[in-house]
């Protein structure tokens, strides 16, 4: 009978130590989206644009219809030119918002090929503006911004071959 007892309290002493320990188990899952993209469809153009001695800029609607905006010493000609607002297509997957980077500051030109030349670009705007949203895993974007341009500008073709950047993140 003792044995029968100190077997017992052994017993007892192990179940009671057992309930000083827990353990449970998480599954665990990732969800792999499709990646942001985005490509560029038409490059920016200001078209033809007329100066005089004045200082003068030319402002292009960031949109289908490009409208643009003389200012100071420009006048836009008859003759047009086809101008045309950069037109880009981002894809990623549907309903996710994402960010829009246009570039900032001064350090965008287009040339004639003699820097003394150079006009700045800047002031980039887009529509849409700031974010987007993939509501079905694609949509359009359009650049636009302004062309700052010198009185007495050189007459001739300006253009930079690198092109500026857009850059779009997933929200």
């Amino acid at each position: 009978m003792k044995k029968l007892f100190i077997i017992f309290i052994a017993v007892a002493g192990f179940g009671v130590s057992s309930y000083a320990q827990s353990t449970a188990n998480a599954p665990t899952s990732a969800t792999i989206v499709a990646p942001i993209t985005i490509t560029k469809n038409t490059n920016l153009h200001f078209g033809n644009i007329a100066i005089n001695a004045s200082t003068g800029d030319v402002v292009l609607d960031p949109s289908l219809s490009a409208t643009r905006t003389p200012g100071g010493g420009v006048t836009l000609p008859a003759v047009t030119g086809s101008p045309t607002a950069a037109k880009f297509t981002v894809g990623g997957e549907g309903s996710y918002t994402y960010a829009i980077t246009l570039p900032t500051g001064d350090a965008f030109k287009v040339t004639n090929g003699t820097p003394a030349q150079d006009m700045i670009v800047n002031n980039f705007t887009s529509t849409p503006s700031g974010t987007g949203a993939l509501t079905t895993g694609s949509q359009i974007i359009y650049v636009g911004a302004k062309l700052n341009i010198a009185g007495s500008q050189p007459a001739g073709s300006y253009t930079n071959g690198t092109g500026f950047a857009v850059t779009v993140n997933y929200n």
